[in-house]
């Protein structure tokens, strides 16, 4: 027995310096995939190129000894991380190096280890035998296999120094941290002692990126991309066999199309690739079949229309390649989802002007760098005065109007007021502007008189029927001279006793009240937040325990948001529509309003800034559209909109005005220079007049 265990035991002995001295053959990523890998989810099975052609280059790029660098764009979803692991997969079995990999921070890497890599290592037996025995083999940033050592970390500062490996993954390039600078210049010493034998692997969506051109490209992976050898992938047109490739820039383009004012339903089932060469519209279970004749082409080559190529391919030490949404089998409803999700994200820009839905759609979806429609901050007096619209009356609802919002500011004093309409796809309508003087620090009458005024507001109807609107939502700034935010609270305590302010119900998760308090957060804050701020702690002064709603909101986000809107200029979705009773008498000025509505300006770092002393009116605009968003301006299917939002003759905020009411208007209305209320029952009639001889 003990003999044969010595035996055995040479054997191992002389097999293992047999290993070592037998040169290990280079490695081939692709091929060793093609041979050797398994997937799991869904898809489980061997893995095979068929299903995603593209990777097949990018593979080949990681282990040819051509490049130090490969850089691959593209969005999630893709298969651009199985790139990274089969470069991970066929290292351990087939040519030992020690491995890095980083990920944006340690909460993905825990979360990658467990839910992936771990499983991977399993389902391969040749790599897993590989794999040390001991415990510290097989932690969740470090793991050891014969002949290497690989460690997954968080890319903070501390783990991109004294550290070294021949080969290096940057997952999520684009996510790392800003204060580690430039990844690539740590991740270079990292690796310099391999010299041309080493390899960096970077991934990413192009978040960091400011556009589509190549001048844009400045930051992130798109940077790398930008010193790489471009490549772009191209494939035929099934019905002309035309070459075009579908990432934007290329010299034949083919375009993601769909009909932009459709349902998204209809969107979903009518999308389709644009042929550039013949103007065909290519369907999604065509993408496929496309893929699998297609090709990469770089700088320094040109790829005719019928697909054959001239030109050498430049050679630069870095490889990049840049996959695009349209390229993925592994999208969850194919192109129509992918214009589903764009479409929606836009109509939500056009509407809220608020564009993070449509930056993660453009670069986590379509895989493409995300570009501003419209540079913000920096729009004219002039030019907004020009829009006023002569056939637009102050105090008068136009035709398009389906609800109206009121927000009032609170200066040291005076109330100034706005009441704005919105209507389908979030096109607004200036109706109303009003300066009240008060003592907003001192009066409790004030805010009793502009609180009722407002809240009880009913602007005609331009249709002739003598019917009037009834605002959804009035919305108060809380904050301003000392003794401000108390009256605020009291007052609003105040109008909820009369029934003036009453809870509606819950949108996206906030309380939404008829009268609601506001007040501007943090440039960092939350974009929208309804608190009940708990009065009884000692740096609260207001006059209520935790019983107030306040609608807390982050200025410099709905600052742009109502900058976005002013941009558009047509007729539509978004547009702001002004009277001309705005403008100045003078022809040749555009008038306090609208030089109030460009008082400020967006830096660089997204804050705004005052140009000039005044600027209520872009704070009434922004809080208008706040309250709008917070009753669901967005989530409103305009096909089937709720009863406030509906057509004139629908619309529950629309009454009949009673001619006693609109001749004698109540001594709070008069004195607040607001429209007369509008007759609903008895009960409602007898609660303003009681309220009237109170304020009267």
């Amino acid at each position: 027995m003990a003999e044969a265990a010595r035996a055995a035991s040479g054997r191992s002995v002389f097999a293992a310096a047999l290993d070592a001295a037998i040169p290990t053959p280079p490695l081939d990523v692709a091929a060793w995939a093609e041979a050797n890998r398994w997937t799991a989810g869904p898809r489980a099975g061997r893995w095979s190129h068929s299903l995603t052609p593209y990777l097949v280059e990018p593979m080949q790029a990681t282990s040819n000894g051509l490049h130090t660098t490969v850089a691959i764009v593209g969005p999630g979803q893709c298969g651009k991380t199985a790139v990274a692991e089969n470069l991970l997969l066929g290292s351990i079995d087939a040519d030992p190096a020690p491995f890095l990999w980083y990920m944006q921070n340690d909460e993905s890497v825990r979360a990658y280890v467990k839910e992936r890599v771990g499983p991977m290592i399993d389902a391969h037996r040749t790599v897993a035998a590989k794999q040390g025995l001991r415990a510290v083999d097989s932690a969740i940033g470090f793991k050891r296999f014969r002949g290497m050592t690989v460690q997954f970390l968080g890319a903070s500062p501390g783990n991109l120094i004294n550290k070294t490996a021949r080969r290096i993954v940057a997952d999520e390039w684009d996510a790392f941290p800003e204060s580690v600078g430039d990844p690539k210049v740590l991740l270079d010493v990292r690796r310099q002692a391999y010299g041309r034998d080493s390899l960096l692997l970077a991934m990413s969506h192009p978040d960091r990126a400011g556009g589509t051109r190549p001048s844009a490209w400045l930051r992130g992976i798109m940077a790398l991309y930008a010193q790489s050898d471009r490549r772009t992938w191209w494939w035929p047109c099934p019905d002309c066999g035309g070459f075009s490739s579908p990432n934007p820039g290329a010299a034949r383009h083919m375009e993601l199309v769909f009909p932009e004012d459709a349902s998204l339903d209809e969107i979903e089932r009518e999308a389709a690739l644009l042929c550039p060469c013949c103007g065909s519209h290519i369907t999604d279970d065509q993408r496929r079949e496309m893929n699998a004749r297609g090709f990469w082409a770089g700088a320094g080559q040109t790829v005719h229309e019928d697909g054959t190529v001239s030109g050498e391919l430049a050679r630069r030490d870095t490889a990049g390649f840049w996959i695009v949404g349209v390229m993925s089998p592994f999208l969850l409803s194919g192109i129509g989802g992918l214009a589903r999700a764009l479409a929606e994200a836009r109509r939500g820009y056009k509407a809220e002007g608020d564009d993070k839905a449509l930056r993660e759609v453009t670069v986590k979806q379509l895989g493409v760098p995300y570009e501003r429609a419209a540079k913000v901050g920096a729009m004219d007096a002039a030019m907004l005065g020009e829009r006023a619209d002569e056939a637009l009356r102050l105090g008068r609802v136009p035709r398009g109007v389906r609800f109206l919002t009121t927000f009032v500011d609170v200066q040291a004093n005076r109330f100034e007021l706005l009441t704005r309409g919105f209507g389908v796809g979030a096109e607004s309508w200036v109706i109303d502007r009003k300066t009240i003087p008060a003592a907003p620090a001192l009066s409790a009458a004030d805010w009793d008189t502009m609180i009722a005024a407002a809240a009880h507001a009913a602007y005609p109807i331009e249709d002739g029927s003598g019917r009037a609107m009834k605002i959804r939502a009035l919305g108060i700034d809380s904050a301003g001279e000392p003794g401000v935010t108390e009256r605020a609270y009291a007052a609003w305590l105040r109008a909820k006793r009369m029934r003036l302010a009453a809870r509606l119900g819950v949108v996206s998760g906030r309380d939404v009240w008829t009268v609601i308090l506001t007040k501007g957060a943090s440039s960092d804050a939350r974009r929208l937040v309804v608190s009940y701020p708990d009065a009884s702690r000692a740096d609260r002064r207001a006059a209520a325990r935790g019983e107030v709603p306040v609608m807390l909101y982050a200025p410099n986000t709905w600052k742009d948001a109502v900058a976005a809107q002013l941009a558009v200029a047509e007729d539509g979705p978004g547009r702001v529509h002004f009277p001309r009773a705005l403008r100045a008498d003078d022809e040749a000025a555009p008038g306090e309003f609208f030089e109030q509505l460009v008082a400020e300006t967006r830096d660089s770092l997204g804050r705004w800034t005052k140009t000039r002393a005044r600027n209520e009116a872009l704070d009434l605009m922004v809080g208008t559209q706040i309250l709008a968003h917070l009753h669901g301006l967005s989530r409103v299917d305009w096909a089937r909109p709720p009863a406030w939002a509906r057509d004139w003759d629908e619309n529950s905020l629309v009454e009949a005005l009673s001619s006693q009411a609109a001749s004698t208007p109540q001594p709070a209305l008069v004195a607040a220079g607001l429209p007369a209320p509008v007759e609903v029952t008895s009960s409602r009639e007898a609660r303003l007049r009681n309220l009237a001889r109170r304020l009267g």
